[in-house]
């Protein structure tokens, strides 16, 4: 079909920041009608302190109406640093079973590492506790489906998966211009995360023991990560940020991918890779790359959407919007400046930015915050999360499926 073409009105209302489309639900001004707390107050149980908890707790400590009842984690520091940073005198926890048998904790926000997510999420519904999860979704794709599953037998609880860019203003913008044909067709996106530095985190001198807890030392717990028996690496942790971005571009997870990774530097005993390379295929033959590396910073964090029509190459805090053919005008959007380029896409490669098209400014809502009072807006309207267990579904299938091409050498089909 051709694609229609476009006037200066439908180009300003795709590239608006329209506030019926970006601005959350104000849940931050009414009671949360739809916990058990008899002031209104939703009472969280927060479940693993570490790097991603704590920045979970700082927005938790912000938001209005919710209170941190209860924090879980099985390692002291981790668990001391969690308390302060609430602000509420929470109690302290280290077993997550005891927060789900507390009656008066309505919502449970958990931030363990990726292998615990399933079973941790399934108990929570079993106990009442409306989830909000971390992404990745979970360690398998089974898991993702008992998941999904449990979430059904529990419709009444509100889900949701921590895929936190979804709520970024620009990147909704952005979201909206590529799928409201302001670059025309999008046939290609290329996503890069790259950084130079060797993805571990200093292990502390501690007499803690958490072989109990199913970790043989103290470098298996803090670098969770960088271990199969507990992560997915690369793709699950910071590909599964991009590829759920992708998905909603396109408008459905991929068909097929293929890739390659290795442990090719940084040879220190970590058994996840250290660089990969996959390319996806979605049902309309459209593509997406995702390349994450940690032997060097150039092109960092960023999305390249490429149509017919343009190209917008996109940050976490701004994006730059470059039109195909050439067009002098400038044009000024609220909050926002957009300037079109005078030149092809392929000047970019050149350093020819034309200026910030989005532009989140300083002092900006951070995207964890408005992901958080999302959550908590699902639980007081009684509705299903933006971000729900489907949506975490397809973005994890999209990226275990990643790691299965890697390891088999081939292209996996993703049905």
């Amino acid at each position: 079909m051709k694609e229609k073409s476009l006037t200066r009105r439908d180009f300003l209302e795709a590239t608006t920041i329209g506030a019926a489309g970006l601005v959350l639900a104000s849940s931050n001004r009414r009671a949360l009608g739809a916990t058990r707390s008899p002031n209104g107050t939703l009472n969280v149980g927060l479940i693993g302190a570490g790097a991603q908890g704590s920045s979970l707790i700082r927005s938790l400590a912000t938001l209005p109406n919710a209170r941190i009842t209860v924090v879980c984690d099985i390692f002291e520091p981790n668990l001391t640093k969690g308390a302060a940073l609430a602000g509420s005198s929470p109690r302290t926890i280290s077993d997550y079973r005891k927060v789900l048998d507390d009656k008066d904790v309505d919502a449970v926000v958990i931030a363990l590492p990726l292998f615990l997510h399933s079973e941790a999420v399934i108990a929570a519904l079993s106990a009442g506790k409306h989830v909000f999860v971390e992404k990745t979704m979970a360690y398998s794709v089974d898991q993702c489906d008992q998941i999904v599953q449990a979430a059904k037998s529990h419709p009444k609880l509100a889900v949701q998966v921590g895929h936190q860019h979804r709520f970024d203003p620009v990147i909704r913008k952005v979201v909206n211009m590529s799928r409201d044909g302001a670059l025309g067709k999008v046939t290609h996106i290329r996503c890069n995360w790259h950084r130079n530095a060797n993805w571990r985190r200093p292990v502390p001198k501690s007499d803690f023991d958490p072989r109990p807890w199913g970790y043989p030392d103290l470098e298996h717990l803090i670098n969770w990560r960088m271990y199969k028996q507990y992560s997915q690496g690369l793709m699950a942790e910071l590909g599964s940020h991009m590829i759920e971005i992708v998905n909603l571009i396109y408008g459905s997870p991929p068909a097929a991918v293929t890739g390659m990774g290795g442990i090719d530097y940084w040879k220190d005993g970590r058994e996840t890779y250290d660089n990969v390379v996959v390319v996806y295929n979605y049902p309309e033959g459209q593509k997406a790359s995702f390349s994450s590396i940690t032997t060097n910073a150039h092109d960092g964090e960023k999305i390249e959407i490429m149509g017919t029509e343009g190209t917008i190459e996109l940050g976490w805090d701004q994006a730059f919007y470059f039109r195909e053919k050439e067009s002098p005008e400038l044009i000024k959007a609220e909050g926002a400046t957009v300037i079109t380029s005078t030149g092809e896409t392929m000047k970019t490669s050149q350093g020819q930015k034309q200026g910030p098209a989005v532009d989140a400014g300083k002092g900006r809502v951070s995207a964890i915050y408005r992901e958080l009072e999302s959550f908590a807006s699902c639980i007081r309207d009684g509705k299903r999360a933006d971000v729900d267990v489907e949506v975490g579904r397809n973005a994890a299938r999209s990226v275990l499926n990643a790691n299965k091409a890697m390891e088999e050498g081939r292209v996996v089909k993703i049905s």
